[in-house]
């Protein structure tokens, strides 16, 4: 159906009407998101939306607050909401706003978009806000870790206890852990200056370290004290994207990030079309995609199979 987005457009430019603008609100700075907002543009383009588009990005104190009211001061015709800060933030601000004013939004890159109540559920969103999910169950995750580290007995994770979405996946990964005759320990870590701390009661209790998209951990600087950490303990460090292994984790196995924009770019274009948003499903993950540092397995001893280098999107040497 490229061809009809395709059509709405050049109907729209031959009435003077100007292009659509899609305001992007980014959760914060950073090259987790780079990869999904590449893709994001690069499929608009491809299914014939020429849209307009216009980014803003949280910045962690005070004036993000106001930064739902100065989007929609921009009268965009869809919102992208790429991370679960900048959807939430957006979905806090729309309670408070009469149904006309509340512009369609397309989030990317959430981790639990039901469980967050951004959507009413997976099927039919039921409302404003729809989109792609950034869901991968924690067992493949530890499984694919055993496959490569089979010795492996006690998995560490820090994340902060007070944040909904490390909360749920970490109550799935204690059911996993299980099934997997695996035990997990856990650390807590309010705040990215608490980690040294969390890391610390850590040491000489687990064989290997597992990252989880916990806004704590997983920012820039926070990983490479993570990282640090894991080096000088001789541990692997479990990741969930491929920016993580470039940075020196053994490993990582999750959602293709470019994927995500791709599939955020589908609802765009479908919102743009005339589609309501509360009809349209949740997207989720169609592949999920492994990486590997092998300098970072020489440090550390390891011999990964041969098989599933051969398996994995990329080796990093």
């Amino acid at each position: 159906m490229r061809w009809v987005g395709a059509l709405v457009v050049v109907c729209l430019m031959s009435r003077g009407w100007a292009q659509p603008l899609v305001a992007i609100v980014q959760s914060r700075e950073g090259s987790l998101y780079a990869d999904a907002l590449q893709r994001f543009h690069r499929a608009l383009e491809e299914q014939g939306v020429a849209a307009s588009t216009l980014t803003f990005t949280l910045k962690g104190d005070a004036s993000d607050s106001e930064l739902p009211k100065r989007v929609l001061e921009r009268r965009p015709q869809v919102i992208v909401a790429v991370g679960t800060d900048a959807a939430r933030l957006l979905k806090k601000h729309y309670a408070a706003l009469p149904p006309e004013q509340q512009v369609p939004v397309v989030f990317t890159m959430v981790v639990d978009p039901v469980g967050q109540g951004l959507i009413a559920n997976a099927e039919r969103s039921g409302g404003r806000f729809v989109g792609v999910a950034l869901a991968v169950r924690p067992q493949r995750q530890l499984r694919a870790l055993l496959d490569a580290m089979p010795q492996v007995q006690r998995i560490g994770v820090v994340y902060n206890p007070a944040d909904a979405v490390s909360q749920q996946l970490l109550a799935q990964a204690r059911e996993d852990a299980a099934r997997l005759n695996l035990t997990l320990v856990e650390a807590h870590a309010a705040t990215a200056a608490r980690l040294p701390e969390a890391l610390a009661s850590l040491q000489g209790k687990v064989d290997a370290l597992w990252l989880i998209p916990d806004p704590v951990c997983a920012a820039p600087e926070p990983f490479q004290t993570i990282l640090e950490w894991a080096r000088q303990q001789h541990i692997a460090v479990l990741a969930f994207a491929e920016t993580f292994v470039r940075r020196g984790a053994l490993m990582a196995i999750g959602a293709d990030l470019a994927e995500q924009g791709a599939l955020a770019a589908e609802l765009v274009a479908q919102l743009l079309q005339g589609q309501s948003p509360e009809e349209l499903p949740l997207l989720t993950p169609r592949r999920l995609l492994t990486y590997y540092n092998l300098k970072t397995a020489r440090e550390l001893r390891i011999e990964l199979p041969p098989m599933l280098l051969n398996l994995a999107q990329k080796v990093y040497e």
